[in-house]
């Protein structure tokens, strides 16, 4: 049974639902989350981008109804706020792509599809995939900063394209970048971009540039390291389903134990209110 988008039709869906009801911003988010919440009575839903995301945040906020919402960081991440509700799931990073992008689960997908089978060599080492890190942050860091202080500004001007190829050739094509960061550059204060900088040089002290990038963005930096090191074009799809899977099972950080432990802490309170209803 499905329900039509009105706003009082999503309020009213986790009435119908036997499960806990976990709203995410997008389909591909799915597979991510999926991987934690094994072992839970719930039902992953994809809304269509952050807008609808919150609307339900505040009929949450309004009404308390018993569902889950998961809200991707943006440039929130340079400022850590308090979620507006315990339900409410705010990633530490941009988005959940940003989150697979770990060195240990990129190496092991390399591994499974590399051209040959029998070679001992690590087809992606680690020397390789810190170069690609440190390279993004050299390269992209300044755009950062721009998109920043636009965002901030609320001027509409986005600096980052939706996939960064149009910035690579074989290498960084870095007359692109300046490129960019000249158009970015005219239609900006410098209070503002001043403010963003400091709140981007701060979020850097303890996290990567990529870390913060826009999500398909950063996800799409990483896919060309994949394809150049396994001599094939491979779909965002492939990748992405792969690396939701392992991603929990090997990486370990702060963030990801941060991201576990709220939304599992979310989905058992919605349990707990069943169970208080249904006795």
């Amino acid at each position: 049974m499905e329900f039509i988008r009105s706003d009082s039709g999503l309020e009213a869906r986790d009435l119908f639902y036997s499960k806990v009801l976990v709203y995410v911003e997008g389909y591909s988010d799915i597979p991510f989350y999926e991987e934690v919440l094994q072992g839970y009575n719930y039902h992953l839903k994809a809304l269509s981008g952050n807008n609808e995301c919150e609307k339900l945040i505040t009929s949450l906020v309004d009404k308390n109804h018993p569902y889950v919402v998961i809200l991707d960081g943006h440039y929130e991440a340079l400022e850590p706020i308090q979620s507006q509700h315990s339900r409410v799931v705010l990633l530490d990073r941009h988005s959940y792509e940003n989150y697979l992008i770990e060195e240990e689960p990129i190496k092991q997908f390399c591994r499974d599809r590399a051209r040959s089978k029998d070679s001992v060599d690590e087809p992606l080492s680690s020397n390789k995939f810190q170069r690609v890190l440190k390279d993004t942050k050299i390269k992209f860091k300044d755009l950062l900063v721009l998109d920043v202080a636009h965002q901030r500004s609320n001027t509409g001007q986005k600096t980052f394209f939706q996939n960064p190829d149009r910035f690579f050739k074989i290498d960084f094509r870095d007359n692109e970048i300046q490129k960019q960061c000249a158009a970015a550059a005219k239609n900006i204060n410098i209070e503002s971009l001043n403010e963003a900088k400091i709140l981007v040089e701060e979020f850097l002290k303890e996290r990567r540039c990529i870390d913060l990038l826009p999500g398909h963005f950063a996800f799409g930096i990483i896919r060309r390291l994949i394809s150049n090191i396994i001599g094939k074009s491979i779909s965002n799809d492939e990748i992405r389903l792969y690396l939701s899977r392992i991603i929990w099972r090997l990486v370990k950080s702060r963030d990801h134990n941060s991201l576990k432990k709220r939304l599992l802490r979310a989905v058992q309170e919605v349990e707990r209110i069943r169970d208080s209803n249904s006795n």
